[in-house]
């Protein structure tokens, strides 16, 4: 019975989880909104989750962060900029970006070779995520000469929400999931019932 209960419950969440992303991918927060650099600065991003940022600019300067677990990718992590603050920087002025990108998605050869992240202009989309705990190398980039903000943005550069059709199969095998236990509890019922004595 408790078993039952928790599959069941557990189906429900699935379904709701799916639906929700669904909903949101069309009318929500999920829905990919597109963004300039000065409107990130003077009115920030909102509740959007899922941006793209067509006139970023890179520095060229990036951190590597480890994971602590091996089983684990390490992430990069690199300020993204508007065009003036791309100059100041070049100036040797110190900046304090908007917006703080990371990523799993890089060859490793990079990381030693200082590279991973070509400076000038970039397009940039993604989704609005906070590092993983263990991956928190933000704070190294103070020492490349920028100021971290509290209210910045991190980004997961290259990643999108869950593809429609995915978030689709999730409502419809939990609901069937759900249907087939529930049907199964029924036909174990009647069997008790038909073989009690009378």
């Amino acid at each position: 019975m408790i078993i039952r209960m928790l599959i069941i419950l557990g189906c429900v969440v699935v379904f709701i989880n799916g639906c929700n992303s669904l909903i949101s991918q069309h009318f929500g927060t999920h829905k990919l909104r597109s963004y300039t650099m000065e409107d990130v600065q003077q009115a920030g991003i909102g509740d959007a989750d899922y941006i793209a940022v067509g006139d970023a600019w890179l520095s060229g300067d990036f951190v590597f962060k480890a994971a602590k677990s091996p089983a684990n990718p390490g992430v990069i992590i690199y300020p993204v900029l508007s065009r003036e603050q791309f100059e100041a920087k070049k100036r040797g002025e110190p900046v304090r970006p908007d917006i703080i990108a990371w990523t799993t998605d890089f060859p490793s050869q990079c990381v030693g070779a200082g590279n991973c992240i070509e400076a000038g202009p970039a397009a940039l989309q993604g989704i609005v995520r906070d590092l993983p705990n263990d991956r928190q190398g933000q704070g190294q980039l103070e020492g490349k000469g920028y100021r971290l903000a509290d209210d910045a943005i991190y980004l997961e550069h290259g990643q999108a929400p869950l593809a429609w059709y995915w978030n689709l199969l999730m409502m419809i095998g939990a609901a069937a999931a759900a249907i087939g236990v529930e049907a199964y509890s029924h036909r174990r019922q009647r069997k008790k019932i038909t073989k009690t004595p009378t």
